[in-house]
């Protein structure tokens, strides 16, 4: 069964176009919602002559599509532009379209050339990873601005299978890639610290993620398997985000983790912490987690 190892959009997502609506969507209002074109850049001057007109047509819708439709649309532009882009475009075409600066065009010219050559994949995933630009990305109703290697991941977990994921040597080394570069995005740290343990060596860049640059993904990582030789760290990150209020992440997950340490002196802050944020004290399994560090239904309201 193939899978997407990836819910890469998850924390990168600009804002999630509504698949609910009624009201017929049609191509046109997609890319006006998203306004993409404002910012389109037009880098044609060293293309060749013969794709011009296809640069040209990618460079104006200015998105990276997966090619799953959103509701009301009919197709993917984008999509078929880069199916015609593979077609007329030789090897060092699309290797000479890694540079254009639209990143749109860079990212399919990425795609269609790893398709033909496989072994690029490293050197093309480490170059688009050190980018500090972003790449409009459409994927059926998600929306999003990403880091250019981040599709690049995708469709490369996408080509794998459930077991490939955990055992892929090309997957570890880009895993690997992503845990050591400065600019990685959540979404791609997330992925890295999914299915894998990682050895010693990687111990020391690990506590910098998570405690020197407060990245949630490598805290939980830690959590989960050398919970006891950071515990004291591991705590303060996990308080530190419960009172964040600015950040969105998963506070329930968050309560939980605190809670499982069963630390006492974490009492007190916790019951402030769930007499100001009532969302979880009717939950079952936060109630359950409380009792276990002494925190009863009658210190804190309940709905």
């Amino acid at each position: 069964m193939k899978i997407s190892c990836s819910i890469i959009l998850v924390f990168s997502v600009a804002f999630l176009f509504s698949c609910k609506k009624e009201k017929k969507a049609d191509y046109t209002d997609i890319i006006e919602v998203l306004d993409n074109t404002q910012d389109a850049v037009f880098d044609s001057l060293t293309v060749p002559e013969h794709l011009r007109s296809i640069v040209k047509q990618i460079s104006e819708i200015n998105t990276y599509e997966t090619g799953v439709l959103a509701k009301g649309q009919e197709k993917s532009e984008n999509s078929e532009n880069f199916k015609k882009l593979t077609e007329i475009a030789s090897d060092d075409e699309l290797r000479s379209l890694l540079n254009n600066k639209n990143k749109t065009v860079a990212v399919y010219a990425a795609v269609g050339l790893l398709n033909r050559k496989p072994e690029l994949l490293e050197e093309i995933f480490q170059k688009f990873l050190n980018l500090k630009s972003k790449v409009h990305t459409q994927n059926g109703c998600i929306l999003g601005d990403q880091n250019p290697a981040e599709p690049l991941y995708d469709v490369y977990c996408r080509s794998l299978n459930f077991k490939e994921v955990r055992t892929d040597p090309k997957l570890r080394k880009l895993d690997s890639l992503i845990i050591f570069n400065s600019n990685s995005p959540e979404s791609l740290l997330q992925e890295a610290f999914r299915y894998r343990v990682y050895p010693k060596s990687y111990r020391k860049r690990i506590e910098d993620l998570a405690f020197k640059n407060h990245k949630i993904d490598a805290v939980r990582y830690l959590n989960h398997w050398h919970k006891g030789d950071y515990a004291d760290g591991i705590q303060k990150e996990f308080i530190s985000m419960l009172k964040n209020d600015s950040l969105s992440y998963n506070k329930k997950m968050i309560l939980s983790a605190l809670l499982s340490f069963r630390n006492s002196e974490n009492r007190e802050l916790v019951l402030d912490y769930i007499k100001k944020d009532t969302l979880f004290i009717d939950d079952h399994e936060i109630a359950k987690e409380l009792e276990s560090n002494g925190i009863f239904p009658g210190e804190y309201p309940t709905k």
